[in-house]
């Protein structure tokens, strides 16, 4: 199994930096020239959302706004709005806004100084679990991070990385020969795979210093690392297996009603 480019980045990798990413920070305040071009791409994705509600704020998150930065970093930017004004089923919205932001950033790539940029929509009333806010409409810390280095031990994230690398090999394996019936066994297998990873990190993220569990540290390599995808692939050629007819078949039928 081909295994060793899953944990290239675990052993390369550090958890923790002694300073923000200097690319966008310099004594605690952030680039103006970028805040300027993250608060156009901001203003031009609400104006694709085409909801006639106001923004609330515009804000950073995410490791690029805290000391866990990597080279793989995102630049996270919230556009912040009270979704209760579009629906009172801001649950319902939610699920809507996804859809487009997901759709907008596919549609309009944006690298900043080696970092992509993706942008969210978000409720006003929508707790925000993240140890550095900064607010990019007011040029200002809403959460400042506190220089606070972790205590993680590597080996638990690696053996974790591991385990799950082999888990998605063997389906990797098992997809290449798969028939219709097996395929939707693989299916399931990737979905409960997938979920199970999601949902750890999820409710260890929910936890004071969640940001640095294991779990969490797991997900981010996995995604990182090309892992996280790989399951994203094999659910999706799983699924096509499950239905696709091949065009020599389909040839083959014809002739034989003829």
């Amino acid at each position: 199994m081909k295994l060793a480019r899953f944990f290239e980045f675990v052993a390369e990798s550090e958890f923790y930096n002694d300073s923000l990413n200097p690319l966008f920070w310099k004594d605690d305040e952030f680039d103006p020239e970028i805040r300027e071009k993250l608060l156009q791409i901001a203003q031009d994705f609400y104006e694709d959302l085409e909801v006639d509600i106001p923004i609330e704020d515009i804000q950073l998150t995410g490791s690029l706004a805290n000391y866990n930065w990597t080279k793989y970093s995102d630049l996270d930017v919230h556009v912040i709005m009270d979704l209760s004004q579009v629906n009172d089923d801001v649950e319902l919205v939610k699920k809507a806004m996804d859809g487009l932001r997901f759709q907008w950033n596919q549609r309009h790539p944006v690298v900043i100084r080696g970092h992509d940029v993706e942008l969210y929509a978000q409720d006003v009333n929508q707790v925000h679990l993240a140890s550095g806010l900064y607010s990019l409409m007011n040029g200002e810390w809403i959460r400042k991070p506190e220089f606070n280095p972790p205590t993680v031990d590597p080996k638990d994230v690696y053996r974790k990385v591991e385990a799950y690398g082999v888990q998605i090999e063997k389906l990797k394996e098992a997809l290449e020969s798969a028939k219709p019936d097996e395929a939707k066994q693989i299916l399931d297998m990737a979905s409960a795979l997938k979920k199970k990873i999601s949902k750890a990190r999820d409710e260890k993220l929910a936890r004071k210093g969640g940001e640095f569990s294991v779990e969490n540290l797991v997900f981010k390599k996995m995604r990182n690392n090309g892992m996280f995808g790989d399951l994203i692939d094999i659910k999706a050629e799983a699924y096509s297996r499950m239905y696709s007819e091949p065009y020599n078949q389909k040839i083959k039928k014809e002739d034989e009603a003829a």
